[in-house]
C-alpha cells in the first residue's frame, strides 16, 4: 500500500501570509514616517503621527477596508508561526523560544488593530484610546500595578531591541548566507542602525506609562503623537525630528529586507 505524503501547502500558505505580516508591517513604518515628516512640517497635522494616522491613511483608499484585512490576516499568520516555530524547535535555546512565543502573542494581538478599524472604531489606535485604556486599568484592582508593569514591558523590548542591533542579534534571525554581498551588507547596516532607531522611538511611551502609574493619571500615558509635536516649534526639536525620521527610514529598509529574508519558522 502507498503511504500518503501530508501536504505541505497549509505550511506554505501560512508562511506566504506571515510574509504579508512583515510587509504590513513594512508598510505602516513607511507611512508612520511621512506622518512624521508632515509633524516636522507642520504642527498642526489632521492626521497624527501614530497608528492611528496611519490606519486613517489606508481607509481613505478605495480598497482600503480591503487593505487592512489582508494586514490583520496576515499579521495573524506571523504570530501562529511564531508560536508553531516555538513549538517545533526543540533543538534551541529556551530564551530564542520564549521569545517567539511573545513574537506570536504581540501579532495575534496586533492583528486586531486594523480588524476593529475596518470594523468601525476609528479610534483604533489614537492616543485618546490609549489613554481612555490607562484610565479604565487603573480603575482596576492593582490597576497602577498593571500599567507600570506596561510601561517597564515597553521600556525593556526597547531595551532589548537597542542591544539587539548594537550586538548584531538581529542577523541570526536573517537567512543572508546564500544572499548576494550587498544584500548582507545592507542588511547588517540597516538592522544596526534602524532596530535601535525605532526603539529608541517607542521607549518614551513606557516612561509615560510609568509616569501615568506612579501619578494615577491617565492623561499622562501619551503616545507618539504628542512625543512627536512636543518636538515641534524650535530648532533642536527639528534636528531630532529629522534625525528620529532618518533613524525609522533605515529601519524600513531593514524592514524590507526581512520580509525576503526573515527566517520565519525558526525560533
Amino acid at each position: 500500500m502507498e503511504r500518503r505524503v501530508p501536504s505541505k501547502q497549509p505550511r506554505h500558505a501560512a508562511i506566504i501570509l506571515a510574509r504579508a505580516g512583515l510587509a504590513a508591517r513594512t508598510a505602516f513604518y513607511v507611512l508612520l514616517l511621512y506622518l512624521i515628516v508632515r509633524v516636522a512640517v507642520a504642527s498642526h497635522d489632521s492626521r497624527p503621527a501614530n497608528t492611528h494616522g496611519a490606519l486613517s491613511i489606508v481607509a481613505a483608499g478605495g480598497i482600503g477596508i480591503a487593505l487592512l484585512v489582508a494586514a490583520s490576516a496576515g499579521f495573524a499568520a506571523l504570530g501562529v508561526v511564531r508560536l508553531w516555530s516555538a513549538i517545533r524547535d526543540t533543538a534551541a535555546d529556551r530564551w530564542p523560544r520564549v521569545r517567539a512565543v511573545l513574537e506570536g502573542i504581540f501579532y495575534l494581538i496586533l492583528a486586531w488593530i486594523p480588524t476593529s478599524f475596518a470594523l468601525g472604531n476609528h479610534s483604533t489606535g489614537s492616543e485618546h484610546q490609549q489613554q481612555q485604556t490607562t484610565a479604565d486599568l487603573l480603575h482596576l484592582p492593582g490597576g497602577r500595578v498593571i500599567v507600570c508593569g506596561i510601561g517597564i514591558g515597553i521600556v525593556i523590548v526597547a531595551a532589548y531591541q537597542i542591544w539587539s542591533g548594537v550586538d548584531e542579534k538581529y542577523v541570526d534571525r536573517l537567512a543572508i548566507d546564500d544572499a548576494p554581498r550587498w544584500v548582507q551588507a545592507v542588511a547588517r547596516a540597516s538592522g544596526k542602525v534602524g532596530l535601535p532607531a525605532r526603539a529608541l522611538v517607542f521607549l518614551p511611551i513606557g516612561v509615560f506609562f510609568i509616569l501615568a502609574a506612579f501619578g494615577g493619571d491617565a492623561s499622562r500615558a501619551d503616545g507618539i503623537d504628542h512625543e512627536l509635536t512636543s518636538l515641534t516649534g524650535n530648532p533642536w526639536g527639528d534636528i531630532v525630528l529629522g534625525l528620529i525620521a532618518l533613524g525609522l527610514l533605515v529601519f524600513v529598509v531593514y524592514s524590507a529586507l526581512e520580509v525576503r529574508y526573515r527566517d520565519i519558522t525558526a525560533s
